[in-house]
């Protein structure tokens, strides 16, 4: 059986269909793994600027850490209520950004040949 959406469900949801309600503990675990790479950015971001980068660089990070804070914040403001299948794709990719940020600022810290994962020393 297929459903059909109405022409006026189109002009109020989108495409995408009307908000549904989040999986159960996804809420959580989303706000958990967009909170550590924001908070890994912020750390990331102080270490850089530490360094006192030319200013070419520092503006760069300064974008950088400028956009993971507005995605940060739409994240958070997604997460919040129910979620059309168009915001939860838009929070997948807020949340891409914020990987993706964290692993340039990552390199601009550690250089480019460093590991983003070190491994524990074996004993």
């Amino acid at each position: 059986m297929t459903q059909t959406v109405g022409m006026r469900e189109w002009r109020r949801y989108g495409f995408g269909g009307p908000p549904e309600p989040w999986e159960q503990g996804a809420q959580r675990d989303l706000d958990r793994l967009a909170t550590s790479y924001y908070l890994e950015i912020l750390e990331l971001r102080g270490t850089a600027l530490a360094g006192h980068p030319d200013e070419e660089l520092w503006l760069r990070i300064e974008e950088l850490s400028t956009t993971a804070t507005r995605h940060k914040h739409e994240i958070d403001y997604t997460l919040r209520h129910w979620a059309t299948p168009a915001e939860r794709a838009r929070l997948t990719d807020r949340l891409g950004s914020l990987m993706r940020i964290s692993r340039r600022l990552h390199t601009v810290v550690h250089g480019p040949d460093s590991d983003l994962d070190p491994e524990p020393d074996a004993a």
